[in-house]
Protein backbone atom coordinates (compact mmCIF):
# COMPACT_ATOMS: atom_id res chain seq x y z
CA UNK A 1 0.00 0.00 0.00
CA UNK A 2 1.27 3.46 -0.88
CA UNK A 3 1.18 6.01 2.34
CA UNK A 4 2.86 9.55 2.09
CA UNK A 5 6.23 8.17 3.54
CA UNK A 6 6.37 6.36 0.09
CA UNK A 7 6.98 9.65 -1.95
CA UNK A 8 9.46 12.07 -2.65
CA UNK A 9 9.44 15.36 -2.07
CA UNK A 10 8.85 18.33 -4.85
CA UNK A 11 12.65 19.69 -5.09
CA UNK A 12 14.04 15.85 -4.58
CA UNK A 13 11.90 14.64 -7.26
CA UNK A 14 12.99 17.31 -9.40
CA UNK A 15 16.43 16.26 -9.14
CA UNK A 16 15.81 12.52 -9.94
CA UNK A 17 12.88 13.42 -12.35
CA UNK A 18 14.38 12.29 -15.57
CA UNK A 19 16.52 9.38 -14.59
CA UNK A 20 13.20 7.90 -12.67
CA UNK A 21 11.35 8.28 -16.14
CA UNK A 22 14.10 6.94 -18.14
CA UNK A 23 14.00 3.84 -16.02
CA UNK A 24 9.97 3.51 -15.60
CA UNK A 25 9.73 3.73 -19.14
CA UNK A 26 11.24 0.27 -19.36
CA UNK A 27 9.59 -0.89 -16.84
CA UNK A 28 6.43 -0.27 -18.15
CA UNK A 29 7.44 -1.43 -22.08
CA UNK A 30 7.84 -4.85 -20.27
CA UNK A 31 4.65 -4.91 -18.35
CA UNK A 32 2.64 -3.53 -21.37
CA UNK A 33 0.51 -5.87 -24.07
CA UNK A 34 -1.12 -4.69 -27.28
CA UNK A 35 -4.63 -6.78 -27.91
CA UNK A 36 -5.87 -6.31 -31.40
CA UNK A 37 -5.44 -3.00 -33.37
CA UNK A 38 -6.78 -1.00 -30.53
CA UNK A 39 -6.45 -2.36 -27.09
CA UNK A 40 -3.52 -1.41 -25.19
CA UNK A 41 -3.47 -2.71 -21.75
CA UNK A 42 -0.49 -1.63 -19.21
CA UNK A 43 -0.42 -3.81 -16.24
CA UNK A 44 0.62 -1.68 -13.16
CA UNK A 45 2.27 -2.29 -9.67
CA UNK A 46 3.09 -0.21 -6.81
CA UNK A 47 6.02 1.26 -9.15
CA UNK A 48 4.11 2.53 -11.94
CA UNK A 49 1.14 3.91 -9.64
CA UNK A 50 3.61 5.73 -6.98
CA UNK A 51 5.58 7.07 -10.40
CA UNK A 52 1.98 8.41 -11.42
CA UNK A 53 1.28 10.15 -8.73
CA UNK A 54 4.85 11.60 -8.22
CA UNK A 55 4.59 12.87 -12.07
CA UNK A 56 0.85 14.62 -10.74
CA UNK A 57 1.99 15.89 -7.99
CA UNK A 58 5.44 17.68 -9.97
CA UNK A 59 3.40 18.72 -12.81
CA UNK A 60 1.27 20.55 -10.43
CA UNK A 61 3.74 21.41 -8.13
CA UNK A 62 1.60 19.76 -4.95
CA UNK A 63 4.19 17.46 -4.00
CA UNK A 64 4.37 19.07 -0.47
CA UNK A 65 0.90 19.73 0.24
CA UNK A 66 -0.35 17.21 2.64
CA UNK A 67 -3.71 17.17 1.39
CA UNK A 68 -3.11 17.02 -2.24
CA UNK A 69 -0.64 14.11 -2.01
CA UNK A 70 -3.29 12.24 0.26
CA UNK A 71 -5.98 13.34 -2.67
CA UNK A 72 -3.66 11.44 -5.80
CA UNK A 73 -3.16 8.46 -3.47
CA UNK A 74 -6.91 8.06 -2.45
CA UNK A 75 -7.42 8.32 -6.64
CA UNK A 76 -4.76 6.20 -7.91
CA UNK A 77 -4.95 3.65 -4.72
CA UNK A 78 -7.15 0.94 -6.56
CA UNK A 79 -4.34 0.27 -9.22
CA UNK A 80 -2.20 -1.46 -6.68
CA UNK A 81 -2.44 -5.06 -7.15
CA UNK A 82 -2.84 -6.74 -3.24
CA UNK A 83 -0.66 -10.02 -4.11
CA UNK A 84 -4.01 -12.54 -5.67
CA UNK A 85 -4.75 -9.96 -8.76
CA UNK A 86 -3.58 -8.45 -11.34
CA UNK A 87 -4.58 -4.68 -12.68
CA UNK A 88 -4.14 -2.97 -15.67
CA UNK A 89 -5.28 0.27 -17.25
CA UNK A 90 -6.91 -0.36 -20.86
CA UNK A 91 -6.65 2.73 -23.09
CA UNK A 92 -8.33 2.48 -26.83
CA UNK A 93 -6.17 3.59 -29.25
CA UNK A 94 -8.08 5.17 -31.80
CA UNK A 95 -6.32 8.53 -33.25
CA UNK A 96 -8.81 8.61 -36.15
CA UNK A 97 -11.58 10.53 -35.54
CA UNK A 98 -14.33 9.20 -38.04
CA UNK A 99 -12.97 5.71 -36.75
CA UNK A 100 -13.60 6.97 -32.99
CA UNK A 101 -17.01 7.89 -33.52
CA UNK A 102 -17.38 4.71 -35.49
CA UNK A 103 -15.42 2.16 -33.51
CA UNK A 104 -15.47 3.62 -29.89
CA UNK A 105 -18.99 2.18 -29.03
CA UNK A 106 -18.23 -1.57 -29.99
CA UNK A 107 -14.47 -1.19 -28.48
CA UNK A 108 -16.30 -0.34 -25.10
CA UNK A 109 -18.64 -3.33 -25.11
CA UNK A 110 -15.49 -5.64 -26.29
CA UNK A 111 -13.64 -4.11 -22.49
CA UNK A 112 -16.01 -6.75 -20.56
CA UNK A 113 -14.85 -9.61 -22.61
CA UNK A 114 -11.44 -9.97 -21.91
CA UNK A 115 -10.11 -12.38 -19.92
CA UNK A 116 -6.69 -14.48 -19.01
CA UNK A 117 -6.62 -18.25 -19.53
CA UNK A 118 -4.20 -21.07 -18.28
CA UNK A 119 -4.34 -24.76 -19.26
CA UNK A 120 -6.29 -26.55 -16.67
CA UNK A 121 -8.10 -23.89 -14.66
CA UNK A 122 -11.07 -21.81 -15.39
CA UNK A 123 -11.18 -18.67 -17.30
CA UNK A 124 -10.62 -15.61 -15.55
CA UNK A 125 -13.08 -12.73 -17.11
CA UNK A 126 -11.84 -9.33 -15.58
CA UNK A 127 -13.89 -6.86 -13.47
CA UNK A 128 -14.04 -3.37 -15.13
CA UNK A 129 -13.66 -0.36 -13.52
CA UNK A 130 -15.54 -2.38 -10.12
CA UNK A 131 -12.70 -0.64 -7.79
CA UNK A 132 -13.62 3.12 -9.71
CA UNK A 133 -16.77 5.44 -7.82
CA UNK A 134 -18.14 6.24 -11.27
CA UNK A 135 -18.19 2.33 -13.55
CA UNK A 136 -18.02 4.53 -17.09
CA UNK A 137 -21.51 2.24 -17.67
CA UNK A 138 -23.27 5.19 -18.92
CA UNK A 139 -20.84 6.53 -21.94
CA UNK A 140 -17.82 5.46 -23.62
CA UNK A 141 -14.83 6.00 -22.67
CA UNK A 142 -10.79 5.86 -23.72
CA UNK A 143 -9.69 4.19 -20.47
CA UNK A 144 -11.00 1.56 -18.36
CA UNK A 145 -9.34 -0.11 -15.32
CA UNK A 146 -8.82 -3.96 -15.43
CA UNK A 147 -8.88 -6.40 -12.37
CA UNK A 148 -8.41 -9.86 -12.78
CA UNK A 149 -8.89 -11.84 -9.26
CA UNK A 150 -6.58 -14.81 -9.55
CA UNK A 151 -7.34 -18.37 -7.22
CA UNK A 152 -5.03 -20.00 -5.29
CA UNK A 153 -4.84 -22.88 -8.35
CA UNK A 154 -4.22 -20.47 -11.23
CA UNK A 155 -1.48 -18.93 -9.36
CA UNK A 156 0.34 -21.65 -7.77
CA UNK A 157 -0.20 -23.31 -11.91
CA UNK A 158 1.55 -20.30 -13.18
CA UNK A 159 4.14 -20.48 -10.53
CA UNK A 160 4.65 -24.54 -11.96
CA UNK A 161 5.12 -22.38 -15.81
CA UNK A 162 1.96 -22.90 -16.91
CA UNK A 163 1.94 -20.82 -20.27
CA UNK A 164 -0.52 -17.67 -20.02
CA UNK A 165 -2.91 -15.65 -22.79
CA UNK A 166 -5.03 -12.96 -22.70
CA UNK A 167 -7.85 -12.67 -25.07
CA UNK A 168 -11.26 -10.70 -26.02
CA UNK A 169 -14.24 -12.85 -26.62
CA UNK A 170 -16.13 -10.38 -28.01
CA UNK A 171 -17.57 -11.75 -31.69
CA UNK A 172 -16.58 -8.25 -33.23
CA UNK A 173 -12.99 -8.01 -31.59
CA UNK A 174 -12.34 -11.55 -31.30
CA UNK A 175 -8.13 -11.47 -30.44
CA UNK A 176 -6.17 -13.82 -28.02
CA UNK A 177 -2.43 -13.77 -27.39
CA UNK A 178 0.00 -15.74 -25.24
CA UNK A 179 1.61 -13.22 -22.55
CA UNK A 180 5.55 -12.99 -23.41
CA UNK A 181 7.46 -14.74 -20.80
CA UNK A 182 9.28 -11.45 -19.94
CA UNK A 183 5.91 -9.81 -19.03
CA UNK A 184 4.73 -12.83 -17.02
CA UNK A 185 7.75 -13.28 -15.00
CA UNK A 186 7.09 -9.52 -14.33
CA UNK A 187 3.49 -10.09 -13.18
CA UNK A 188 4.29 -12.83 -11.34
CA UNK A 189 6.43 -10.78 -9.03
CA UNK A 190 3.60 -9.18 -7.38
CA UNK A 191 1.51 -12.36 -7.02
CA UNK A 192 1.29 -14.12 -3.21
CA UNK A 193 1.71 -17.61 -4.06
CA UNK A 194 0.36 -20.61 -1.79
CA UNK A 195 2.15 -21.70 0.55
CA UNK A 196 4.84 -19.28 0.11
CA UNK A 197 5.51 -15.82 2.17
CA UNK A 198 4.61 -12.77 0.06
CA UNK A 199 7.32 -11.33 -2.53
CA UNK A 200 9.92 -9.07 -1.69
CA UNK A 201 10.22 -6.31 -3.66
CA UNK A 202 13.44 -6.24 -5.43
CA UNK A 203 16.16 -3.98 -5.13
CA UNK A 204 16.16 -2.75 -8.96
CA UNK A 205 12.29 -2.01 -8.13
CA UNK A 206 12.84 -0.27 -4.74
CA UNK A 207 16.17 1.72 -6.22
CA UNK A 208 13.74 3.11 -9.13
CA UNK A 209 11.85 5.69 -7.06
CA UNK A 210 14.06 5.46 -3.65
CA UNK A 211 13.94 8.39 -1.29
CA UNK A 212 16.92 10.23 -1.36
CA UNK A 213 19.26 10.43 2.27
Amino acid sequence: MIDAADLMTLQAYSLHRHEHRQRLIAHRRQRTLALGPHLRLQFEDELTVRHHIQEVLWVDRSADDEEAVREEITTYAHLVPNGAQWKATLMIELPDAAEREQLMPLLNEAVWAIYVELRGQARVVASVNDDLPCRHLDRPSGVHFLRFQLDPLFRAALARGGEATIGCTHPRYHWRRVIPRATLASLMRELVLPGRPAPEPSTAHSALLCQPG
